[in-house]
C-alpha cells in the first residue's frame, strides 16, 4: 500500500475518532446526571437497548450477508460484547462516583492498553518507544489517582478497569473489522450489553417519569455515535494509532462538568492527563511519518 493511501487512512481514522470522542464526553455527562436517579446496570440496559435500536434498520439494509457474518464469526462478536459490558459497566460506575474529568483523564490510558495489547494478541509492532509510551502514559495514570497519597478512589479503579477492557474490545473490532459492517459490529454488541444488563437491572429497577425519558433517549443517542464512529475509525487505522486522539475528550468533559455540575478538575488532573496523552502522542506521530515515508 502506498503512503498516500496510509496517511490517508490515518487521516480518516483520526476524525472519525474526533466525533467519537465529542459525542462520549457529552454522554458521559448524562450518565453522571441520570445516575442520581436509576442504578448503573439499569442505565447500561437503557443506553445498549436504544442504540441497538436506533442501529437494527441501518442493519437491515446491509442485506442477508452481513447477519451471515454475524453466523461465521459469532464467536468473536461474543466476545466483544462481553468485553463491552464490562468496560461500560465500570465506566458507568466511575461516573456515578468520579468528576467526569478525572475519569475521562484515567480514560486516556485505553490508546496505551491498546499498544499492549495491539503487540500482544495481533503481533503488531511496538517497539522500545511504544513501551515507553506505555510506561509513560501509566506515570500519568499514578499522577491522577496518587496512591499512597491521597485514598484510592474505588471509581478511579473502575475507571482503569474500564479502560483495559475497552482496549481490549478495540482490538476484537480491528479483527472484525476487516470482514464486517461497523454498523452490525456495534449492533449486536450492543444487544448483547443488553441481554447481559437486563436481569441485574431488573433488580433494582425504577420506571421512568416522562420528565426523565429526554435525557435517557439523548444518552443512548450520543452514546451510539461515540461507538459507531469509534468502529469507523478503527476500521480506518490500527486501534493503536487513532485511539491517540482520545486526549481531546478532557477539554470535552470539563466543558460538559462545568456546564452541568460546576465541576472543575484540580491541578494534578490536568498534568497527569498531559503525561498521558504526551505518550500517547509519541505514537500518532511516529506512524504518521512512517506512513509517509513507505
Amino acid at each position: 500500500m502506498n503512503s498516500s493511501v496510509l496517511s490517508s487512512a490515518v487521516i480518516r481514522g483520526a476524525l472519525w475518532m474526533v466525533l467519537a470522542t465529542g459525542f462520549q464526553a457529552t454522554a458521559s455527562g448524562f450518565v453522571r446526571k441520570l445516575s442520581f436517579e436509576f442504578g448503573v446496570s439499569e442505565l447500561l440496559f437503557f443506553f445498549s437497548s436504544i442504540s441497538a435500536i436506533l442501529l437494527l434498520p441501518m442493519a437491515l439494509r446491509l442485506g442477508k450477508g452481513s447477519f451471515a457474518g454475524v453466523r461465521r464469526r459469532s464467536g468473536l462478536y461474543l466476545v466483544r460484547g462481553l468485553l463491552s459490558f464490562g468496560g461500560m459497566y465500570a465506566s458507568f460506575y466511575a461516573y456515578s462516583v468520579m468528576d467526569i474529568a478525572n475519569v475521562q483523564s484515567l480514560l486516556f490510558t485505553v490508546p496505551l492498553f491498546t499498544i499492549l495489547l495491539a503487540g500482544l494478541l495481533l503481533g503488531e509492532y511496538v517497539g522500545f518507544r511504544g513501551w515507553l509510551s506505555c510506561l509513560v502514559g501509566f506515570c500519568g495514570a499514578l499522577i491522577i489517582v496518587r496512591p499512597g497519597i491521597i485514598p484510592m478512589n474505588p471509581g478511579a479503579i473502575a475507571a482503569l478497569v474500564a479502560a483495559f477492557a475497552f482496549a481490549a474490545a478495540n482490538i476484537a473490532i480491528r479483527k472484525l473489522g476487516t470482514t464486517e459492517s461497523p454498523i452490525m459490529i456495534t449492533m449486536i454488541s450492543n444487544s448483547i450489553v443488553a441481554v447481559l444488563a437486563a436481569i441485574p437491572a431488573a433488580l433494582t429497577w425504577v420506571t421512568p417519569t416522562w420528565e426523565q425519558v429526554p435525557g435517557i433517549l439523548t444518552m443512548g443517542f450520543l452514546f451510539m455515535g461515540a461507538m459507531v464512529c469509534l468502529t469507523f475509525s478503527i476500521r480506518e487505522a490500527e486501534a493503536r494509532i487513532v485511539q491517540t486522539i482520545n486526549f481531546l475528550r478532557l477539554p470535552w468533559a470539563v466543558l460538559v462538568g462545568w456546564i452541568m455540575f460546576a465541576e472543575l478538575p484540580d491541578i494534578w488532573t490536568w498534568v497527569g492527563a498531559v503525561v498521558i496523552f504526551l505518550g500517547a502522542y509519541d505514537v500518532l506521530r511516529r506512524e504518521t511519518s512512517g506512513a509517509n515515508k513507505k
